[in-house]
């Protein structure tokens, strides 16, 4: 696995309290908590080191040193690299810059690893420029929006997108992005197999065009039943019109999806 980087347990230390007495974190007042009922929340100690059913460290009146809360937190942080390499595929974490890698360590640390999470999605496919706002959908817990929460996503979207190759190292005034083109990053273009819209609008071509196909049969009718020649044109010129019109439709798409690149 990719070695932890400095900067991640120091931007964690950054953004979570320092405690180095126990304590219940949806009580962070109470001095004790002598009995699993005298706990509202979770017992905590250091910076966000949690008690789990497999991990019963954090017991009442433990105290710990600073050291002690660092060595607790290069811990958690080992836990958080595991995860995210349940996710995401080693090559991909390979590439990300070393911000970038501190960046999502510390969004795992918060939040913990949900496979069927999107950002995993968009990170496996190499999608780093829409990693940032799937972080910023995070910012929710019992219901309601949290100001840490955006806080903290807004502190990783930025150490995230610090440094971010392909990037020129240089802030435009308004003044100049205001008269030059600054159009924004291009989503991801749905597969034609997937897109409910293209299917909606292939079946509505094909449907006009088999609509019009049907109307120059009832046009000549009368002219094809006396004249068998005619009859058969006119069954060839409607299997043109579909086919033409499918066509149309496939190149229409594949230009747009040129475009959007």
């Amino acid at each position: 696995m990719r070695p932890i980087p400095d900067r991640a347990a120091s931007f964690i230390a950054r953004h979570e309290s320092l405690r180095l007495v126990a304590y219940d974190d949806l009580n962070p007042n109470r001095r004790s908590f002598a009995s699993v009922n005298d706990v509202r929340g979770t017992p905590t100690i250091g910076w966000g080191h949690v008690r789990t059913v497999t991990r019963q460290d954090v017991v009442d009146r433990r105290r710990i040193t600073q050291a002690e809360a660092r060595a607790l937190l290069l811990q958690d942080l080992n836990e958080a690299r595991s995860k995210l390499y349940q996710v995401v595929k080693s090559p991909v974490i390979d590439s990300l810059t070393e911000n970038q890698y501190a960046a999502i360590l510390s969004f795992v640390f918060n939040l913990g690893a949900n496979p069927g999470w999107t950002i995993w999605k968009r990170l496996n496919a190499r999608q780093y420029d829409q990693v940032p706002a799937q972080m910023a959908r995070f910012v929710n817990a019992g219901g309601k929006k949290l100001q840490g929460l955006v806080n903290r996503r807004n502190a990783e979207i930025a150490l995230w997108s610090t440094a971010e190759p392909g990037s020129v190292d240089h802030t435009p005034p308004s003044s100049m992005t205001r008269s030059m083109p600054t159009p924004p990053t291009p989503v991801e273009a749905k597969p034609m197999v997937q897109s409910n819209t293209t299917i909606a609008a292939a079946t509505q071509v094909v449907t006009g065009v088999s609509a019009g196909a049907v109307a120059i049969q009832q046009t000549v009718a009368p002219q094809a039943m006396q004249a068998e020649v005619l009859q058969k044109l006119v069954s060839i010129l409607a299997i043109v019109i579909t086919v033409c019109g499918v066509l149309l439709l496939i190149f229409q798409w594949m230009k747009k999806r040129e475009a959007k690149r």
